[in-house]
């Protein structure tokens, strides 16, 4: 079955053949007694899923804690725990997050306790070494350096330092940042660097600091000023390139990956690829129930209702990719270059219908799911209901990516309305 819930359809290889011989030309065969080479297909009902998320665990003044994270679930419509498979991975909150906490910094103390009177309290000289964070004044530096008791410290202090006079015979060296440099490149990618040295307090270099401690001296950047191409004519005239293929557009701001076709030609075109393929189609129902005034089995499908097989504008069209006017921001829902017929008519892209039924029971389906296209449907995006018992009923996604309609009457349809058509907004 082409879906895993609701309505679908189901195809089969027909093909006349000659006992003996193989497969002939169909006109040898007679065509009353041709078989389906479809038919309609039903899964159980689809449920709705959806991402929950739980609050942030505290980051606290913690200086090694450097992310956060929070539960996110997917859960079904009785508010259930399911399998993450069942929900969209591309609208799945993030789970982990940087802390903010202010970057720690740690001052190494160091010294002989030689320097020391009393030696510290040493039977033979040694070093001392311990760590303390850089809260203290710039003037009474040496009186505020006490050994503090603190789980993040680096180094454990040694309790004989504090039988040291630290102001007369330790000495302090901690890591010196510069300021960061401009981004190595005017556009894209780049590098930005700052001088990190471990220097005394007096200013001379030093190799008392800590290597764990040291500070980054690069760091990635970006530049989003690239003066990017906005139509696909402008790549043809500007690079010389006849070629079709996707190329990166800015787009209001945005760089989205759009698929330049007809490149040899004056005009190229450009086309919205869609990545969720299998989620975009439409399609006019084709079976008409023998009593229009029913809704019979609470709206939804079966093969075994009482119904003929005989609308002729009855089609399954799949898209994988849809013209996009940039100027007026639209889809160009008649343009097909992108699309499969599956059978039937040609059905034109967020356009559905059926003759099933007067009695608001809507058979015809679309699906519009740009989810990873840098794209959705505008929210002044409208449906308009033609023919004749006409009802429409059209879901949106909170985000705007995914819009999904029943469509239908005695016979009826619906389309992007005249007046706004199908406007596209970036995200």
């Amino acid at each position: 079955c082409s879906v895993t819930c609701g309505s679908g359809l189901q195809w089969r290889k027909v093909y006349c053949r000659l006992r003996g011989t193989g497969p002939v030309t169909e006109d040898m065969c007679d065509p009353d007694t041709r078989p389906q080479d479809y038919r309609q297909c039903w899964h159980q009902d689809c449920m709705k899923y959806q991402w929950t998320t739980g609050a942030w665990l505290d980051c606290s003044t913690s200086c090694k804690k450097k992310e956060t994270y929070r539960l996110v679930k997917c859960m079904n419509e009785q508010n259930m725990q399911v399998n993450e498979s069942f929900c969209d991975p591309l609208t799945k909150p993030v789970s982990i997050k940087k802390c903010k906490n202010p970057l720690c910094k740690y001052v190494v103390v160091t010294g002989d306790s030689s320097q020391c009177a009393g030696n510290c309290g040493f039977i033979n000289p040694q070093k001392i070494t311990y760590c303390t964070r850089t809260q203290f004044s710039k003037k009474h530096a040496f009186h505020q350096l006490q050994p503090v008791v603190y789980r993040e410290c680096p180094v454990k202090p040694s309790p004989s330092v504090y039988k040291c006079d630290i102001g007369s015979c330790l000495h302090v060296a901690t890591w010196k940042v510069g300021k960061w440099s401009k981004c190595s490149v005017s556009c894209g990618n780049g590098i930005m660097e700052r001088r990190v040295e471990c220097r005394t307090e007096n200013g001379w270099p030093s190799d008392l600091c800590l290597k764990r401690l040291k500070p980054d001296a690069q760091k990635k950047c970006y530049a989003n000023d690239c003066k990017l191409f906005t139509t696909c004519k402008e790549i043809q005239v500007t690079n010389n390139i006849t070629k079709d293929g996707d190329y990166n557009l800015n787009i209001r701001g945005r760089i989205v990956k759009i698929h330049c076709s007809g490149m040899h030609l004056e005009n190229p075109k450009e086309y919205l690829p869609l990545v969720k393929g299998e989620d975009n189609f439409s399609e006019v129902y084709g079976l008409r129930l023998q009593n229009p005034y029913e809704c019979p089995f609470n709206g939804s499908r079966r093969q075994d209702c009482a119904c003929k097989n005989d609308y002729l504008p009855a089609g399954y069209t799949a898209f994988s990719k849809v013209r996009v006017d940039l100027t007026s921001m639209q889809i160009k829902t008649t343009d097909l270059l992108f699309s499969q017929t599956l059978f039937g008519k040609a059905v034109p892209f967020a356009t559905a219908g059926d003759c099933y039924s007067a009695a608001r029971c809507p058979q015809g389906q679309f699906s519009i799911n740009l989810a990873g296209t840098g794209m959705k449907i505008s929210s002044t995006a409208k449906w308009l209901a033609q023919g004749r018992y006409a009802s429409v009923i059209i879901h949106r996604s909170q985000d705007g990516t995914k819009v999904y309609g029943r469509c239908g009457g005695f016979c009826g349809k619906c389309i992007p309305h005249i007046a706004t058509g199908l406007p596209i907004e970036v995200l």
